[in-house]
């Protein structure tokens, strides 16, 4: 068994050696013959006048939403002649070795999504379509589409994806647990401000205590680095701008460290860190079942839209982070995802390159209602809205939905990225545990990460 895995890994490596070395080329290639077609963007039938079948991979379940894509674009282009299919692969390590093994391999993929930007910096060697040449032809803006976010998706300076979600985050409310104790939902907060209101919603003993907040530290511990300091610290909330150093020991990140350890340690208006890792405790069973006023995110939104298994009937409101200090302009949580890639191989790149502009536009929307917002920001925030809560309007609190989740934002936090980023985070969850756990300051514990990491970087 062992030499058949070893056998196929070799073989994989190899197809990767192959496809890198020819990258560079092989992508401007396509990209000019796709620019320079003498088709019209409007006519992508064959020689022939056969239809054009594009076959498209993600990793999004068929039936949250891309069922109807299909269904939307077949309809729309069935007079152009082009028509697609979507096949499912699974988003883990298994998943995306057999995408890109079929990618190497041949054409038979012309479309599919890239779920993560490390993977999309690998597919940008030889897998993945550069973009720039067909959106100067067309007239294809990107920045009127949406945003300046978009730069953060480009690989030396160039275009391989088109990035078509945004994700847009903020803490999860029970309103009802807030009307009840007549605070009201905020719109801006410090994070001292948060620690307060989580307090005041504590309350009960035992199996029958309410905590004000759950962090879901079994999860991710770095969340006060991602959604609290780094609307002060910007893109530096791991790193100095050259990467050569980490700034884990910035007063914001020590105090949103040092909060979240009190709330769980000294107020007991959170469970512990170890309490959410032995009991296996998580954000539905928490907030759903009742038993936590507040949460840290909201990609459990299908969850809530899931009373079979998730029975609740209060309305779920959204606040956006709370900041760390205080400063005249902050910068914006969120991010881009789902970056959409087209197949160098493939023999329908325009017709391909119709689907990837008109999905990004809009054709998307199907999504939506399982949480995955459209990055493009000329698409309406309250179409976005009522797709977003489409049959469930009940549970959710629209205006607070559509502000914090939903609205387009300028000036983000993008996350800076070291090509050693898994040991540099090993290094910081190391000394998060202890923090967590009451066996280090803040103070100590980040500077002894901080210490480490900057010696790694060296």
């Amino acid at each position: 068994m062992k030499k058949v895995i070893a056998c196929v890994c070799a073989f994989l490596m190899l197809l990767t050696m192959v496809g890198c070395g020819q990258s560079s080329a092989a992508s401007s290639m396509a990209a000019s013959q796709g620019a320079e077609s003498s088709e019209s963007s409007g006519n992508s039938e064959g020689n022939n006048g056969e239809v054009i079948h594009l076959t498209m991979w993600g990793g999004v379940p068929l039936e949250a939403g891309f069922d109807k894509v299909c269904e939307n674009f077949n309809e729309e282009f069935k007079d152009k002649g082009i028509e697609i299919s979507y096949e499912r692969y699974v988003n883990d390590d298994q998943g995306n070795m057999k995408l890109e093994t079929n990618l190497l391999a041949g054409s038979d993929i012309d479309i599919y999504i890239t779920h993560g930007f490390s993977r999309l910096q690998k597919r940008a060697g030889g897998m993945a379509l550069e973009l720039n040449a067909l959106c100067n032809r067309d007239g294809f803006d990107m920045e009127a589409e949406f945003g300046d976010i978009y730069k953060s998706s480009l690989i030396n300076d160039k275009l391989y994806s088109i990035p078509t979600v945004n994700s847009l985050y903020g803490i999860v409310i029970n309103k009802d647990m807030f009307d009840a104790a007549g605070i009201a939902v905020p719109t801006q907060w410090t994070i001292d401000e948060f620690r307060e209101v989580a307090k005041q919603l504590t309350h009960g003993e035992g199996n029958d205590k309410v905590y004000g907040m759950f962090f879901n530290t079994q999860q991710d511990m770095t969340y006060p680095f991602q959604f609290f300091s780094s609307q002060t610290l910007g893109s530096n909330y791991y790193y100095a701008d050259d990467l050569q150093s980490v700034t884990f020991s910035a007063d914001d990140n020590v105090k949103a460290v040092q909060t979240v350890a009190e709330m769980m340690l000294v107020d007991g208006s959170a469970p512990t860190h170890a309490d959410s890792v032995t009991q296996k405790l998580s954000q539905e069973d928490m907030f759903l079942g009742g038993k936590a006023a507040m949460t840290i995110g909201p990609w459990m939104v299908r969850n809530i839209k899931d009373l079979q298994n998730y029975p609740h009937d209060f309305v779920t409101a959204f606040a956006p982070y709370p900041v760390v200090s205080e400063q005249e302009e902050y910068f914006a949580q969120g991010g881009i995802g789902d970056f959409l890639c087209i197949n160098p191989k493939s023999e329908n790149i325009d017709a391909a390159w119709e689907f990837v502009k008109w999905y990004s536009q809009g054709g998307m929307m199907p999504l939506v209602g399982g949480g995955r917002v459209p990055l493009n920001v000329n698409i309406d925030s309250d179409e976005v809205l009522a797709a977003y809560i489409s049959g469930y309007e009940s549970l959710f609190d629209a205006e607070s939905t559509r502000d914090v989740l939903i609205a387009p934002r300028t000036n983000y936090a993008v996350e800076t990225v070291s090509d050693k980023h898994p040991e540099i985070l090993k290094i910081l969850n190391q000394h998060l545990e202890s923090i967590y756990l009451g066996k280090e300051t803040a103070v100590d514990g980040l500077a002894q990460a901080q210490k480490a990491a900057d010696d790694l970087l060296k």
